[in-house]
């Protein structure tokens, strides 16, 4: 195979939390920043804690939803600001929307750090010719997501990025993966798609006919072969077909 991108998920497979905040830290954290956030704004509020915990509960119950079903992305400002109004709490739309970004805990605050191996590997691929791609599940994008890529050192200039809440749709939902192609301007048998769910990265990878790389973890899907497996990132670098510079 003649490779000439390689495509990448995020989590757990250039990053990771080894020591995330406990539960509890979390809670406290969000349940502040909603109370500075209603105040800010003069809503009332008796209880920001359960309004926060309600809000975020609301949105991965949403996301899990639609990864077992449709994958379209779901509008979670829409489902904050439902949750709110079960408590009592009136947003607008918009204001729903910040309210989840306010309370959202990223980056290096929320126990995240790049495997030691992945920027290395990156810039290394990139000396090699190959053109590089995130392709992504996460409710946050925008420059949430961009900072947090940017503190961990994985600010390498992507050639394209497709994040799920930018595109409309969840991996393995094809969307996403042809975004990310669109960007590049490749036909799906030029890209590589590294990640570390077989149901999400690998299978949704090859329906459209990527190359696909596994980064071993706990499986999720059964009967699904990738076409190499690895544990550190930096052993992408030893597969024959990223080992010669892209052409």
């Amino acid at each position: 195979m003649q490779l000439r991108a390689v495509l990448f998920d995020v989590g757990d497979t250039l990053w990771h939390a080894p020591r995330p905040p406990r539960p509890a830290e979390f809670r406290k954290k969000a349940a502040d920043r909603a109370r500075a956030f209603l105040r800010d704004l003069g809503i009332p509020c008796p209880d920001p804690e359960v309004l926060a915990r309600a809000a975020w509960d609301a949105m991965e119950d949403a996301m899990r939803a639609a990864r077992s079903t449709d994958r379209v992305e779901p509008d979670y400002a829409s489902v904050a600001r439902a949750a709110a109004a079960a408590h009592g709490v009136s947003l607008s739309h918009s204001q729903a929307a910040a309210l989840m970004e306010a309370i959202y805990i990223s980056g290096g605050e929320g126990g995240k750090a790049a495997f030691p191996d992945a920027r290395d590997t990156l810039l290394e691929l990139r000396s090699r010719g190959f053109r590089l791609g995130i392709v992504t599940n996460r409710a946050f994008g925008g420059e949430r997501f961009r900072s947090d890529l940017r503190e961990l050192g994985l600010d390498i200039g992507w050639d394209a990025v497709a994040v799920s809440v930018e595109v409309g749709f969840l991996k393995p939902h094809p969307a996403l993966f042809e975004h990310a192609l669109a960007a590049l301007e490749l036909s799906p048998a030029e890209a590589l798609m590294v990640g570390n769910s077989l149901a999400e990265d690998v299978s949704g990878a090859q329906v459209l006919g990527l190359a696909t790389a596994w980064k071993r973890s706990r499986p999720d899907a059964e009967g699904v072969t990738p076409d190499f497996t690895f544990d550190q990132v930096s052993e992408l670098l030893r597969w024959p077909p990223l080992k010669e510079a892209a052409r």
